[in-house]
């Protein structure tokens, strides 16, 4: 993320799980978070951080953004089976 940011990203968005990982384990919002604190403590706190998944209701997405201090959410899988 480092790279990105130093390189001139207009926003980042990450997803909490590899591609590796594909559904066999919870999306790391632990880790999201992380990147958006690392942000703010490098100087880069105005790229804004897009968070996704394991997002299957607006309440989830209101959470997370407010938990993780991410600027916004993004929908994958979620809006497939759920869409609100």
């Amino acid at each position: 993320v480092r790279t990105l940011r130093n390189a001139g990203a207009a926003a980042i968005t990450i997803h909490g799980r590899t591609a590796q990982q594909g559904y066999s384990k919870p999306a790391d919002w632990d880790l999201i978070q992380k990147v958006v604190q690392e942000g703010y403590e490098e100087g880069f706190g105005d790229i804004p951080v897009v968070g996704n998944g394991d997002i299957l209701t607006h309440y989830e997405a209101t959470r997370r953004i407010q938990e993780s201090s991410v600027d916004s959410v993004m929908v994958g899988r979620g809006c497939l089976t759920k869409p609100w």
